[in-house]
């Protein structure tokens, strides 16, 4: 039992972990859609030259 203990300690984020981790994932959530936004400008930009 005693080597246990460590292992199971390890599996218990902090709060601060966490938040960091949640806080990464909203980072990367948001610079997929920033990405896909310009994306989807340039785009509709490129479009607009050919068509017109």
């Amino acid at each position: 039992m005693g080597r246990a203990v460590p292992v199971t300690a390890q599996l218990h984020k902090t709060a601060e972990e966490e938040h960091e981790e949640q806080l990464r994932n909203l980072v990367r959530v948001v610079s997929a859609c920033t990405l896909g936004l310009w994306s989807f400008a340039a785009g509709i930009l490129i479009g607009t030259f050919f068509l017109f």
